[in-house]
């Protein structure tokens, strides 16, 4: 690929690097982060989730307060490179078909299932836009469990710290929920998991923090 499209594709790579740059965190370990112990995982954030009956725990309200503010900033980043659609449609059916359509300048995002405690379903729609631009298409995830758990360390060097847990529920926990079920919640609920979030970190990240890798490295 060439010419214009390749053209458009790095420029949404350069304003991406020049306005949220790579914070360090930590890689996968990889004797650890193998598929029968991330799917075991991903069964206990399901059973962590299912077991909570709140949709919002107003205590923890501020993380996604902070996600969603970073991820309008994103949008208008990316935004004047791209004409967005909305449809009820499963568009994509991996990253590179993203990548396709960011490279003329376009994207489509799937507006089911936006009910959510604290975003609209417009605001809902904005975080898809940056999932979908930041990890599966300048990361090239795949749509898998293990693809949105490095999605979800995609995010977190890219957002501010206080977004971490908001991020953990909205790409982990629903990720998880979607591969050990074969479905995605009905409803989404606004709750963390920290003690999750630390198991996970010590039992399937390397020791020591790794330096940020750029996309395509």
């Amino acid at each position: 690929m060439g010419g214009r499209s390749m053209t458009l594709l790095n420029e949404l790579r350069q304003r991406i690097d020049s306005r949220f740059p790579l914070t360090a965190y930590a890689d996968p370990a990889p004797r650890a982060f193998q598929p029968a112990a991330l799917l075991a995982f991903a069964t206990r954030v399901t059973d962590a989730y299912a077991a909570d009956a709140r949709h919002l725990d107003e205590g923890c309200s501020g993380s996604w307060r902070a996600l969603l503010a970073h991820a309008f900033d994103v949008y208008e980043a990316v935004r004047p490179c791209l004409s967005i659609r909305y449809s009820t449609r499963t568009v994509y059916s991996g990253p590179e078909d993203i990548a396709a359509d960011l490279e003329r300048g376009q994207l489509e995002i799937n507006t089911e299932h936006c009910e959510h405690p604290l975003w609209t379903p417009e605001e809902n729609c904005v975080f898809r836009i940056v999932h979908d631009v930041i990890p599966h298409a300048m990361y090239a995830r795949p749509f898998s469990l293990e693809g949105e758990v490095l999605a979800f360390h995609d995010h977190v060097r890219r957002a501010p710290a206080e977004a971490k847990l908001a991020l953990f529920t909205e790409i982990f926990g629903y990720a998880a929920i979607r591969y050990s079920t074969g479905v995605y919640p009905e409803t989404q609920k606004c709750i963390v998991f920290p003690e999750l979030l630390a198991d996970y970190e010590a039992g399937f990240l390397s020791p020591a923090s790794s330096p940020p890798t750029q996309p395509g490295a």
